[in-house]
């Protein structure tokens, strides 16, 4: 979907759909693609590039088995998703609702804060960005933080994190 604000195509995708969804414009996506030690790799043949992260989806950076996200995951992120310029960008995901969808709104914040936006305006167009592309979104408290804490001063990341996933429509998905 293509999110005039933003002026770049975004969009979310869980395991089982990334590859048909890349299958259907080869070539054309850049992909995020997060996923736990213990599941299997995405199918990312069609991608035009690819940045793949291993981490689990918990909320301390130790994680049950050590793979919890870490400053280094998302910065390595923040890197791959700036070195694309305005290329279409996928995230993906094992379930396309936490750890992709976190990492989605911190690109988003930052695309809205470096066109001068801020406050409550930057929370609700965050909020409808994300919404826009993926309804069910529940982002990762945790990834979230980390990945607006790597360029907002401290301690915006954390105040903002709170205040996106605090936003009425994003809770009520915590919830349904």
């Amino acid at each position: 979907m293509f999110i005039e604000c933003l002026q770049r195509e975004l969009a979310v995708c869980h395991h089982a759909e990334i590859g048909a969804f890349l299958a259907a414009d080869p070539g054309r996506w850049q992909v995020i693609s997060i996923r736990e030690p213990d599941h299997p790799e995405a199918v990312l043949t069609h991608a035009r590039k690819a940045h793949a992260v291993v981490i689990e989806d918990v909320f301390t950076p130790e994680g049950t088995q050590g793979h919890g996200p870490k400053p280094a995951h998302l910065q390595g992120i923040l890197r791959f998703v700036a070195q694309s310029g305005r290329e279409p960008l996928v995230f993906q995901c094992w379930a396309g609702r936490s750890r992709s969808t976190a990492v989605a709104l911190a690109v988003i914040v930052k695309m809205l804060g470096d066109q001068g936006i801020d406050g409550p305006e930057l929370v609700r167009r965050a909020a409808d960005s994300l919404l826009a592309i993926r309804p069910l979104a529940i982002p990762n408290r945790l990834v979230l933080r980390l990945g607006l804490e790597e360029f907002l001063p401290h301690p915006l990341g954390q105040t903002l994190s709170k205040a996106l996933v605090e936003e009425e429509r994003i809770r009520r998905n915590f919830v349904d």
